[in-house]
C-alpha cells in the first residue's frame, strides 16, 4: 500500500539502522528509502533494492579474563602467605649469624614468655632499672626474699 513504512530489523547479535520507505502510487517500483543509523543520526539515502549491513554488534556479557599470576599477587591473602613463607625461610638463616651471647639472651626471653607474669615483671624491671636481680622474678619470690633478709 502507498505511504511511509518503517523497516526495523531485530537481531540479538547485530545492530541495523532503521529504514523508512516512502511508497508513492505513481512510483511503486522505485521507492524512496532513507536510513537512520541510530536515533537522532543524520539520514542517508539508500538505493532500492536494499542491501543492509550491520552498524555494530551487541555484547551482552563481559569477556572472561584469562589466568594471570599478577592477579594472584594482588590478592591480600596471597601476599600474607608469601610474607609468612619468606619469614620462615629467612629467620633461621638470620639466627645462624647471631653471636652465642645474643642467642642465649633470646632463649632466656623465650622462656620468660612461657610465663606471662615472669615476662611482665622482667619488662617492668628493665623499664624501671630494677636491675638483673629483680628481672625474671615474680612478686611472691621478691616478698619471700625481703622476708628472709629482715
Amino acid at each position: 500500500p502507498p505511504g511511509i513504512h518503517q523497516l526495523d530489523i531485530d537481531s540479538k547479535v547485530y545492530h541495523f539502522g532503521q529504514i523508512k520507505i516512502q511508497l508513492l502510487e505513481e512510483s511503486m517500483d522505485s521507492p524512496k528509502c532513507l536510513e537512520y543509523a541510530y536515533p537522532g543520526a543524520a539520514k542517508k539515502i539508500v538505493k532500492y533494492p536494499l542491501v543492509l549491513s550491520p552498524k555494530g554488534t551487541y555484547q551482552y556479557f563481559e569477556v572472561k579474563k584469562g589466568f594471570s599470576i599478577l592477579s594472584l599477587l594482588k590478592n591480600p591473602m596471597v601476599l600474607m602467605m608469601l610474607f609468612s613463607v619468606g619469614m620462615m625461610v629467612w629467620m633461621p638463616k638470620m639466627m645462624e649469624g647471631l653471636e652465642p651471647e645474643e642467642k642465649a639472651r633470646m632463649k632466656k626471653q623465650m622462656e620468660a614468655q612461657k610465663d606471662p607474669t615472669q615476662m611482665l615483671s622482667q619488662m617492668w624491671g628493665e623499664i624501671t632499672g630494677g636491675g638483673e636481680e629483680s628481672a625474671g622474678t615474680t612478686r611472691r619470690e621478691r616478698r619471700e626474699r625481703r622476708a628472709k633478709a629482715n
